[in-house]
């Protein structure tokens, strides 16, 4: 494993050149991830084609990933104070992004039972954590793959994040979009 080389963030920026097309991309890709969870119900716990992860593991590391930018941009879109933390940056396997410390999925990952509920939590958190970016970039808040970044381009971010697992999920699946996947920021 080797550290990441910083991505540039303005690399992010077809994602949303205004925080309301940035939420509006946002509400595009969570319903398309929604909405492809459940065709995934068959093989929810088998390991994905070339991945590594299974659909249920997927889900629930969008889910931690939708979970901690929510909190990222409620702080950054607040008035508290923002604290030094550590800056560790990402790591890369074989050229992939590995998840960061405390987005990794579980052995089993999100157990179907709940997924309606978990999802929904998920989306209506970072939805509603959305709602208060602006496009001012005076706060800035440490990602491990883009350095210290504004919470528009966090929101950014995580448009490209659920965008991109959609993709690897539908692509597993042989579904609309398989192989087509865009490219990195």
């Amino acid at each position: 494993m080797t550290a990441s080389p910083l991505a540039d963030p303005a690399t992010l920026r077809p994602l949303g050149a205004t925080p309301d097309e940035a939420r509006s991309r946002l509400a595009h890709e969570l319903g398309r991830f929604g909405a492809h969870l459940p065709t995934r119900q068959a093989d929810w716990t088998q390991v994905q084609m070339g991945r590594d992860w299974t659909p249920a593991q997927e889900a629930e590391h969008v889910i931690l990933v939708n979970g901690l930018t929510a909190g990222v941009l409620r702080l950054l879109t607040s008035d508290k104070p923002l604290r030094a933390g550590a800056q560790v940056p990402g790591e890369l396997q074989g050229g992939k992004r590995l998840a960061p410390q405390g987005t990794e999925p579980s052995a089993g990952g999100q157990p179907w039972a709940g997924l309606d509920a978990a999802w929904a939590r998920s989306a209506e958190g970072l939805t509603a954590a959305a709602a208060g970016v602006t496009d001012h970039a005076e706060r800035r808040f440490w990602h491990p793959f883009f350095g210290e970044i504004s919470a528009l381009d966090w929101l950014r971010m995580v448009v490209f994040h659920v965008r991109n697992h959609r993709q690897l999920l539908e692509a597993s699946a042989g579904g609309p979009g398989a192989g087509k996947q865009e490219s990195r920021p």
